[in-house]
């Protein structure tokens, strides 16, 4: 025990010789946590909407007026014709384009079908996946309203009422969504290219030599690298829990301790993973290039983002080797669902088997003689 301490006290006093990484580790989760929490939302509203109104009717008015109602479509003015419309998109002045057809007015009146035609910008296809589901719910609920006017139903209600309550997240706010995912990628980001260099700055700068003749085991000298990093991985893993409830006010609904419990787990996991990687390469370069390599998995194959069951399954399978997606379970299910651990076993065990597996390849890969 007092060999794997003085390693580890030789870690911190290396950590503490290099003030430059010692404000990378506070820096990194606060600035990444922010943009991350502000920049990424998929919160469609006031989409910037031209509008040619060739009925100029009280129904195309009012059409226009649900629409700006709604707080998803934005009014930027208005077109006399279709190649002013199509400029406007061209152009980038406008996103979404309403053209509400000459008889539309006198259609509805008549009991017809009335025409209007929605343009929108499908080059960002989240943005307008979304803008033609408000847009048709909007058309639907009018034409539905309409034809109960019509039959003479006199009830406020439709005569089918689904009602829809959002749980967990209540508000539909991205941060709510992003944020708790986000504490499994930035530890990912910060701790597995540090340790990535940890084997290899000890061979480059000589000292690896050194510890080879002393009497630790490999195990003792993987336990002694990793220990200070599961120290900082745990100050920024405080820090964006911090974030998140003071700056971004999105409460932990269960238990916190167990939270903690299981970030054990995932930075151990990632450390090693890092070790592994230190254990691969020969030089510094090598190693942060192999570090990004396993990264961008890490976000795209997470469900950090997109979600696993979207994807191709040839993808869903490879996720299941990414510890990621695991933790990113059990922070969405403490954080946001108030689930205890019980409910949470199989991402958690699946996570500690790993863990388990990625530390003993370290091990094993990492030679004490040459």
């Amino acid at each position: 025990m007092r060999k794997l301490l003085a390693l580890t006290w030789k870690e911190f006093m290396q950590l503490r010789r290099d003030p430059i990484t010692l404000r990378l580790i506070i820096f990194i989760p606060l600035f990444q946590t922010m943009v991350f929490g502000y920049a990424i939302n998929f919160d469609v509203k006031h989409l910037r909407t031209v509008v040619l109104d060739e009925s100029r009717s009280f129904e195309s008015r009012e059409l226009v007026a649900k629409l700006t109602a709604s707080e998803y479509f934005r009014i930027v003015g208005g077109v006399s014709s279709y190649d002013e419309l199509q400029q406007a998109m061209d152009s980038g002045r406008a996103s979404v384009a309403l053209a509400i057809d000459h008889d539309f007015g006198r259609d509805v009146r008549r009991g017809r079908s009335a025409h209007a035609l929605l343009v929108v910008n499908a080059s960002d296809t989240t943005t307008a996946t979304q803008a033609m589901s408000i847009a048709g719910g909007i058309a639907n609920l009018g034409s539905v309203q309409l034809l109960a006017r019509r039959a003479g139903w006199r009830e406020r209600l439709a005569p089918i009422d689904v009602r829809i309550r959002p749980w967990y997240n209540p508000d539909l706010r991205t941060a709510t969504f992003v944020i708790p995912g986000l504490i499994a990628i930035m530890l990912t980001f910060t701790l597995v290219p540090f340790t990535a260099g940890a084997i290899v700055r000890e061979r480059e700068r000589g000292t690896l030599e050194q510890l080879m003749v002393t009497p630790l085991t490999r195990l003792e000298l993987i336990i002694g690298k990793i220990v200070p990093f599961i120290v900082i991985g745990y100050i920024q893993l405080t820090i964006i829990v911090l974030l998140m409830l003071f700056l971004f006010h999105i409460p932990i609904a269960g238990s916190i301790l167990e939270l903690y419990l299981i970030a054990f787990l995932f930075i151990a996991a990632v450390l090693g993973l890092g070790i592994f990687i230190s254990t691969l390469a020969k030089t510094q370069m090598q190693a942060t290039q192999m570090s990004f390599f396993v990264m961008l998995p890490f976000v795209f194959l997470s469900g950090f983002v997109f979600p696993i069951d979207g994807m191709p399954m040839f993808f869903q399978y490879i996720s299941r080797v990414i510890p990621a997606r695991y933790f990113i379970e059990v922070l969405r299910g403490i954080v946001l669902r108030g689930a205890p651990l019980s409910e949470l076993s199989e991402p958690i065990l699946w996570l500690a088997g790993y863990t388990v597996l990625i530390i003993g390849l370290a091990i094993v890969r990492f030679k004490k003689t040459e």
